[in-house]
Order: structure tokens, then sequence, then C-alpha cells
């Protein structure tokens, strides 16, 4: 799918006047100053074209805006990403995206253009940290594609001696 039609897609997803209003563009500065990077174009197009937050899989896509959050348990995407920053070696560039339930998450990379996706389990601990935050073989393309064709993959941590973890 080109970024076109995904974004017409996610757009045609919405029932008719559910669809939260977009974010203002100073809402995506304030979270890439917060991060350091800017966000995926393609992600960066959704809030500010489609919808702020409410999209992917059961709409739970975290708002930039939204404190009264309607979507999930979070506020706010730039406090959300700040609280997980406290996290001990969380990468600075991973930004959480949507819950799963269960507390596991998916997030998404802006330190890549394509929105690299990440995934994160408390139920496949770190040795280190009590954490489980792994790389995933999915873009945020990819992996809006898999919500939008109904074929969802569930972040899956990684086993074995190559498995990621933040060390440090």
């Amino acid at each position: 799918m080109t970024e076109d039609a995904i974004i017409h897609a996610v757009r045609a997803r919405y029932r008719a006047g559910e669809r939260p209003p977009t974010a203002p563009p100073e809402a995506v500065t304030e979270l890439e100053g917060a991060v350091g990077y800017p966000m995926p174009a393609l992600l960066r197009r959704i809030h500010l074209e489609v919808a702020d937050g409410g999209f992917g899989r059961r709409g739970e896509a975290l708002s930039l805006t939204d404190r009264e959050y309607r979507f999930s348990d979070s506020g706010r995407l730039v406090e959300e990403y700040l609280r997980w920053r406290r996290t001990p070696g969380h990468p600075p560039s991973v930004v959480p995206l949507l819950t799963w339930g269960c507390a596991i998450w998916s997030l998404v990379d802006f330190s890549t253009p394509e929105g690299r996706m990440w995934g994160w389990d408390p139920n496949a601990r770190c040795p280190w940290h009590g954490e489980a935050l792994f790389p995933e073989d999915f873009t945020l393309a990819e992996r809006l594609q898999g919500w939008l064709d109904g074929d969802e993959v569930f972040p899956a941590a990684p086993v074995g001696p190559d498995a990621y973890c933040t060390e440090g």
C-alpha cells in the first residue's frame, strides 16, 4: 500500500462522527522536541490529516492533545513518552504508539524515517531491568496495513541467546 492509500484507508475506518479532530502542528512540534527526532512522515500525516489518535488496533493509538484520553488509560502522547523515558536503558527515539492490553505495547522509532516498530511485553522480562523492549520486523506502514487487513501480528519478544534487551 502506498502512504496515500494508508491515509485514505485509516480515514475510512472511522464511523461517521467518531473521528477525533486532527492535531495542531504545534502538538507535533512539542513531541518532536521532547524526543529529539522528527516524527516519521506517515505518523505525522495521520495526526495532521486524519485524526489525533484513536486509530490502529482497537482504536488505541495515543493522542497528541487529548488530556481526557478516550482511547486508552494513557494521557497525551508526550506525557506517556516522558514516562517511558524514565525507564533505564530506554532508547530516546522509541515512542509509545498504542497498547495491546495486558501492558503490551507497540512503539515506533522516530530515528528511522519509515518508523521502525518496537514491542514491549512485561511477560518477557529483561534480566537487567525487569522490562522487555525489543525491535520488531515491521515498519509503521506494515503495522498499519496489518491492522487495516485484519491480519494483526501480536508483538512477540525474541527468545534465545540473541534476544535484545536494553542493557545498561
